[in-house]
């Protein structure tokens, strides 16, 4: 049977990368990702391994990034090392004809791949591209859509490479490997071979993968493939074809503090927008030995500078020469008179502390100030700005051949430096920096990828744009720590109307929740304020985490569920129980009606969260006396989060409140009765009686005579023109001086909790 030739339109089209897998990379054992045709940005904790991610690509991807033995999986250690030990007992060479012939080195090879890191990048090409896909098509018949690439580490590519690496450790080896275990000698095994000997770690190999399975088109039956033992690696200048990454990393020099950060050239350090200027003229300027990237009116402007300059310099240094020859130089032989010639490079005109100035004045030269003396947001901003379209240029310009269809770049943390007005419209206008914008170029996509810790800019992005990055805790089902990305377009599944709540929630409120280590949802001001001052009186240890706040009441915290059982971070839901009255209305219908608790049978719990999330109660008695189950909800694993509402006050007489206010008041009626009797200081000094929402507060405290009567009282108090939030300023100046007002107990113990959760293990951090 004859093999069919390739099917090959002439349909233009565009290529855009999709969708990457990223297996054994330190601790990211088995991570999926989707990428946005534009603009994907990594959300999630300190350590969750966002940083990671962008590190991978890197290596994979570009050429001058070579893999270090810790970027090796934790979990292929032991694997490695007993290679390791394997190898160290050779006695001959495995190269040399028999040498060791009782090792299984096809079963060696096998392991020691199965151990390295692999990423396998899925592309969506349309039919036209298929000049640039066809070494990596799966299939003859093709007519776009899915291609699959997998990328390796390979130490060894075949049985004779890997006994030569073998034997290599072994030589290293064998001088220390009898001074014991606590001998500290290199290498101490294999990993510590490879982290002097990193040239011995191997090269990336590229291989196709079968588009039959690919996660762009059947996404919930897709599976991670298994390389075929027989694969064929393709040729790196495929792929270099292909895709072309390009990164900017967090830490980019700037500012005069950073002074030891320097360019190769001298003067100018690393990320200052003059280093970018004079690494883009030096690349696209300066007259190159193979022609590309110069300017004809540049070099005419050069070359007509440096004649005139020669000419200034020989008059200059004329009577200098003069004197030499009184020496009698030059002689009758020698040659008899010396020129001087310049050597202009236009790129070498911007290399100096310099080049880069500001006016004071539009249109003036007179008062310039240097580049280091602007404020660094300024300079971030230029500096990172002229970056990426330094990237765009170099990708239009290649040296050889056309520019490649895709375009990554990746930025680590954007916002250093930049003013939060910035962040803000970041992610748009930087991905305009990167696209092509001729007519000519609509072939070419430009993707950005931006690791951040910025709330700003995370949501200047919908949630379809957003990936959150998820540290796995060990456990018994797994061993090592490790890492998973949520992709937050599609938490909500259909749920448009809740998705967008949640968009513009988290956009109008910059929350922080997809940074932080932990959340707690307050019912409203009064909470918000206080209960963090809580937290930093009498819990220090939860006052050293990472906690965000969102106040969002009971009757829309349930909305984020889905949101929370993603991101599985602790979580405490402070509400309140809401007590409510059911009667009927004219027309049959029921009627829910906000009253006190004073102990009337009937009642009703009117907390939407507290029905539809958990504990699904609806009688208020049985939330009178939670059991441990109704407190915590803990149906996804990992993910648990603590219910906290109002309970009955035991030194109240067990006086049931409704309110966070009311609550607050009953846990400390001795208190509230002694500001409004008080009229002087312990130094006889006059008391200002308090005033306003706590004045008003303390006078009902002190005029009712039971609590039953107070907790009436205050709810009539509460459901008028009580100001909460002027109450909680009082309060909060109260106790910021030091004044003694308990937490209610039923923000306590769930503060207790939350302390517990976020107790350090003995996790391993890489």
């Amino acid at each position: 049977m004859t093999e069919q030739s390739p099917t090959i339109t002439t349909n233009p089209g565009s290529i855009t990368l999709r969708f990457l897998e990223l297996c054994q990379f330190r601790r990211l054992g088995q991570v999926q990702l989707d990428i946005d045709e534009k603009t994907t940005i990594l959300v999630g904790a300190n350590n969750s391994g966002k940083t990671s991610i962008l590190a991978a690509l890197r290596h994979f991807l570009s050429e001058g990034s070579p893999f270090g033995a810790f970027d090796i999986s934790l979990s292929q250690w032991a694997k490695l090392r007993e290679l390791g030990k394997q190898w160290e007992a050779l006695t001959e060479d495995p190269a040399a004809a028999g040498g060791d012939g009782n090792i299984d080195w096809t079963t060696q090879f096998t392991t020691l791949l199965s151990a390295m890191p692999t990423l396998d990048l899925w592309f969506h090409a349309e039919a036209g591209m298929y000049h640039f896909v066809a070494p990596f098509l799966s299939k003859f018949s093709w007519q776009g859509g899915a291609v699959g690439i997998r990328l390796r580490l390979e130490p060894a590519n075949d049985l004779a490479s890997l006994k030569e690496l073998a034997w290599s450790y072994h030589t290293a080896r064998f001088p220390v490997k009898d001074m014991g275990k606590e001998s500290l000698a290199w290498p101490i095994d294999l990993l510590d071979y490879w982290l002097r000997e990193s040239l011995k770690m191997g090269q990336v190999k590229a291989y196709k993968l079968d588009a039959e399975n690919n996660p762009l088109e059947g996404k919930a039956t897709y599976k991670t493939q298994v390389l075929p033992s027989d694969a064929v690696p393709i040729e790196r200048k495929h792929l270099s074809k292909l895709i072309r990454v390009d990164f900017v990393a967090a830490q980019r020099g700037l500012g005069s503090e950073e002074a030891d950060s320097r360019s190769a050239s001298g003067p100018h350090r690393v990320g200052m927008f003059s280093n970018q200027l004079l690494q883009f003229a030096r690349r696209h300027l300066s007259v190159a030995a193979t022609g590309h990237g110069h300017r004809a009116d540049l070099i005419k402007a050069v070359a007509e500078a440096q004649k005139e300059l020669d000419k200034k310099i020989h008059i200059a240094i004329a009577p200098s020469v003069e004197e030499v020859k009184d020496l009698g130089y030059p002689g009758l032989h020698d040659p008899q008179e010396i020129r001087f010639r310049t050597r202009i490079q236009t790129a070498d005109l911007l290399d100096h502390s310099t080049a880069v100035q500001y006016s004071m004045k539009k249109d003036s030269a007179e008062d310039l100030l240097p580049e280091y003396s602007i404020g660094l947001g300024y300079q971030n901003l230029q500096s990172l700005s002229y970056q990426l379209v330094s990237f765009k240029t170099a990708r239009l310009n290649p040296e050889k051949g056309s520019p490649t269809p895709v375009h990554l770049v990746m930025i680590e943390e954007p916002e250093a430096h930049l003013h939060v007005q910035v962040q803000r419209v970041f992610p748009g206008k930087a991905h305009k920096l990167i696209s092509p914008a001729g007519a000519e170029d609509t072939a070419l996509k430009s993707q950005l990828l931006i690791s951040t810790h910025s709330s700003h800019l995370a949501h200047a992005e919908n949630f379809d744009r957003l990936r959150y990055v998820r540290r796995i805790a060990k456990s018994n089902e797994q061993p090592m720590p490790a890492t998973e990305v949520v992709n937050l377009g599609q938490v909500f599944g259909s749920d448009d109307a809740t998705r967008q709540f949640a968009e513009r929630y988290f956009r109008v409120q910059h929350t922080d929740l997809l940074f932080a280590n932990a959340a707690i949802f307050v019912e409203g001001v009064a909470e918000r304020m206080l209960v963090p001052l809580f937290i930093e009186r009498d819990y220090e240890a939860l006052n050293k985490r990472y906690v965000s706040f969102l106040d969002i009441g009971g009757s829309h915290a349930h909305r984020l569920k889905p949101l929370v059982e993603k991101l599985r971070i602790p979580t405490i839901v402070i509400t309140d129980i809401d007590p409510v009255e059911v009667t009927t209305g004219a027309k049959g219908q029921p009627v829910r009606k906000a009253v006190a608790n004073t102990g009337q049978p009937g009642l009703e719990c009117g907390n939407a969260t507290l029905r539809n999330w958990h504990p699904k109660l609806v009688k208020l008695d049985d939330f009178k006396t939670p059991k441990p189950e109704n407190l915590t909800w803990t149906e996804i694993p990992g993910g648990m989060v603590r219910f906290a509402w109002q309970l009955p006050i035991s030194e109240a007489d067990n006086t049931w409140p409704s309110s966070f206010e009311d609550s607050l008041i009953l846990s400390n009626v001795p208190w509230f009765k002694k500001i409004a009797e008080d009229k002087e200081d312990e130094h006889g000094k006059k008391i200002k009686p308090p005033t306003g929402a706590l004045g008003a507060a303390a006078s009902t405290v002190s005029e009712t005579k039971t609590n039953s009567e107070l907790a009436a009282a205050l709810h009539d108090l509460m459901h008028n023109s009580f100001s909460k939030g002027d109450f909680a300023a009082s309060i909060f100046e109260k106790i910021a001086a030091g004044e003694s007002i308990a937490c209610p107990k039923y923000i306590a113990d769930a503060l207790v909790w939350l302390q517990t959760q976020l107790e350090p293990t003995k996790d391993v951090v890489l």
